[in-house]
């Protein structure tokens, strides 16, 4: 993990959220989170600076695209996991979309990771307040990209209804449900219609392609809305007691989970 890597040799790091799956102009990864470790902006970076890879000379600010996602080892752009301190370069420009390795130290996180959008902090307040979150289960219910037409997603439902069934949900356990896709949502409803339902800005905007990858003119609101809509539908999962999710893969609900035990730390707005 790139984070921990410039930690462990005291590098400065910039986290770059412009790439279309996190923003659509102004929105940028230091909108919700701080890191407490040196950073820089990109303007700081001087004129004459070298490159690894030489590809991001003069283009340091443009997004890496699914074009160039495409063409990154024709361009010799991927540098897989980054282990040694010294390249050649004053700058050193790592990607890590596509990956999807899980971060062996989850306290690491919320020893250097801090949630500073106070949108999501006064939401996150407001629900764990209101709902008995701490001894919920919490289900993710995942759909729209992940899903193979309307079988798929309704034995999908009805194995995420038996393994709810098996920890409880008819036992008077407080149930909340965040979602990506309506129309996995309305048959998860039909099985249990009184679990408390999240995700109003997911579920409105829900697309068979990923809500992810939806363009602006598609949404029916701006990608800072969906991103803290989402952030706070996260951390909403990681108060609940259990967390269960249609896909055993889900990094969204695995990564909740996880979190748990850390979550006042992370976010502790410092």
């Amino acid at each position: 993990m790139c984070v921990a890597f410039a930690q462990h040799f005291k590098i400065p790091i910039y986290v770059d959220w412009s790439d279309s799956t996190w923003s659509h102009g102004s929105e940028t990864f230091y909108t919700y989170f701080n890191l407490l470790m040196p950073t820089f902006s990109l303007d700081d970076i001087p004129a004459d600076a070298t490159y690894f890879p030489e590809y991001w000379k003069g283009r340091i600010k443009e997004p890496f695209t699914s074009e160039l996602f495409a063409k990154q080892t024709e361009l010799k752009l991927n540098l897989g996991v980054l282990t040694k301190k010294e390249y050649p370069a004053d700058v050193l420009v790592s990607s890590s979309i596509g990956g999807r390795s899980l971060f062996h130290d989850i306290s690491f996180f919320a020893n250097v990771f801090r949630v500073v959008d106070p949108r999501i902090l006064k939401a996150i307040t407001e629900r764990q307040t209101k709902y008995p979150l701490y001894k919920s289960l919490g289900f993710h219910i995942r759909g729209t990209d992940r899903m193979r037409g309307q079988a798929h997603r309704e034995r999908t439902i009805q194995y995420i209804a038996i393994n709810a069934v098996m920890h409880g949900g008819f036992n008077d356990i407080p149930m909340i449900t965040v979602s990506d896709d309506k129309e996995s949502l309305i048959l998860w409803k039909r099985f249990f219609p009184n679990t408390t339902i999240f995700s109003s800005l997911s579920i409105e905007n829900s697309s068979n392609k990923g809500n992810h990858h939806i363009k602006k003119e598609d949404l029916l609101v701006s990608k800072d809305e969906m991103n803290a809509d989402m952030l706070v539908d996260f951390f909403t999962l990681a108060s609940c007691e259990r967390v269960l999710s249609t896909f055993r893969d889900s990094r969204f609900a695995r990564e909740a989970d996880r979190l748990r035990p850390y979550l006042k730390q992370i976010l502790r707005n410092e």
